[in-house]
């Protein structure tokens, strides 16, 4: 899950005013004078055109597969969307898609953009009152979207999906991801892997290469140690990296089909193999590889740094590849690999989804929020995903074609041709595996708790969250 410094909004707006009659229109968080929020006009070209069809078209579909008349009549209304794209390239990217859609069919999508907490703490009060979105995007796992599902907030998806073949055009785990009691409630998109970034300049200079094995990983990080070199970074002051150390390291010593066994309820966190990538990691601190004291570095710190070559490696996001292999980054000299196993053992990457986009069960526009949502993934705007440097979860992507950096085309190059993929364990655990997962990492990394006293809290929380109906298996 990708967090950044999030603004809170202390309580929901319970009304929201919409000014202006235009194609899309944003309305924004103002992080200056929370809660409030503050509308900026952006497109006012197809005014006119949205003005005369707001009366023709001011009745949606409502639930599909109930009015299939409006379906093959083509009627469009305006929407609401609201969508954690905040900030450059995903912002600009967002905005496009909306006004193109409106053009598109002559209608307004309203959208309103604010940080993905932000949106988590409003949004089911939003639905209920009646004041929220047509579509949104949101976090996925049973702690998220799960939660919607089963309060009847999500629209269920799963016929319409069916009857247009989402199935061929989205990756199985976008859909799998957002599937709860056998029913789709949303689309993951936004596909993401956790892995390591290199420095290929320091690299270079000591005859170093990509690591095959774990062991070759060692080697690296004491060649780095011996010749004055920071190794690779770890950082914990914001807690949220300890989610993704964990997941890199227990997927790389248990396997992926260990880890589906254990998110499908058929095996148990707190086994051996999990326990020795943890202590691995540990061993990582205690061996001087990285900063004394990783507890005490901030996230944004920790890549200030590496992009000034003061570490060599950083296990982090991919959503991380379009600064760190831009002009203000590293450019080419920045490379990725995955955590590589140990010696005998199979490697797989470490893949999540940034989130997921849902359509509101209580609106009465769902025809059109679900069509925006199909608009969003077909080809051409595929392309406009990758080259803002997002990586849809769709099968309609032609890279060799796109405009996109030399680091995100491997990226993406072996994401496509993965033929196993790990689990980032954040996204798909309730909310108190995480909350004990933040807290037993920064335990770890601090040497009072070993490897299998932190799977053993895992384990017991998620027993206690599946009892509580707050998980359930996950089926890859």
């Amino acid at each position: 899950m990708r967090r950044k410094g999030f603004l809170t909004i202390a309580a929901l707006v319970t009304s929201m005013v919409f000014s202006g009659c235009m194609s899309s229109t944003v309305q924004k968080n103002a992080e200056t004078s929370p809660p409030e929020m503050k509308t900026e006009k952006v497109k006012e070209e197809t005014q006119g055109k949205a003005d005369s069809n707001t009366e023709s078209k001011s009745t949606d579909a409502g639930e599909i597969g109930e009015n299939k008349d409006a379906e093959e009549t083509g009627e469009y209304t305006d929407i609401t969307l609201w969508d954690g794209m905040t900030d450059g390239d995903g912002n600009t990217l967002m905005q496009a898609l909306a006004d193109g859609f409106a053009a598109e069919h002559g209608i307004q999508v309203e959208r309103v953009v604010m940080k993905m907490e932000d949106l988590r703490t409003t949004i089911k009060a939003a639905i209920n009152s009646g004041e929220g979105p047509d579509v949104f995007s949101y976090e996925i796992g049973a702690g998220y979207l799960g939660v919607l599902a089963n309060s009847g907030l999500a629209f269920d998806l799963t016929s319409y999906a069916a009857d247009h073949g989402w199935d061929q055009l989205f990756m199985d785990n976008a859909i799998s991801s957002c599937t709860f009691n056998g029913k789709l409630y949303g689309i993951g998109n936004e596909l993401e892997a956790l892995g390591v970034f290199y420095n290929r300049a320091t690299f270079e200079k000591y005859g170093l290469k990509e690591p095959e094995t774990y062991e070759e990983f060692e080697e690296i990080c004491a060649t780095l140690k011996e010749k004055g070199e920071l190794p690779i970074m770890v950082d914990d002051l914001d807690q949220w990296p300890g989610y993704h150390y964990e997941s890199l390291w227990t997927n790389a010593f248990a396997g992926c089909d260990t880890m589906n066994e254990i998110l499908a309820l058929k095996q148990s966190f707190n086994q051996d193999k999990l326990a020795e990538g943890l202590d691995k990691l540990h061993e990582i601190v205690t061996n001087g590889w990285t900063i004394d004291a990783p507890l005490a570095m901030a996230h944004d710190d920790a890549r200030k740094m590496f992009l000034s070559g003061k570490a060599a490696m950083y296990p982090t996001g991919t959503w991380e590849v379009a600064t760190f292999g831009g002009e203000e980054g590293l450019g080419d000299d920045c490379g990725f690999f995955f955590l590589p196993s140990p010696s005998g053992t199979e490697t797989s990457g470490v893949f999540g989804l940034g989130g997921s986009f849902v359509v509101n069960a209580k609106s009465d526009k769902t025809f059109t929020a679900i069509k925006f949502m199909e608009y969003m993934f077909n080809e051409e705007n595929v392309q406009k995903w990758y080259e803002a440097s997002y990586m849809p979860a769709t099968t309609n992507a032609k890279i060799e074609n796109y405009q996109i950096s030399s680091l995100f085309m491997d990226w993406a190059d072996s994401a496509l041709n993965s033929e196993k993929q790990g689990n980032n364990l954040d996204v798909l655990m309730p909310t108190k595996v995480n909350e004990a997962t933040a807290n037993y990492m920064q335990e770890l990394l601090a040497g009072k708790k070993t490897g299998i006293q932190c799977m053993e809290e895992k384990q017991t929380t998620l027993e206690e969250e599946v009892k509580d109906g707050n998980y359930e298996a996950v089926i890859k």
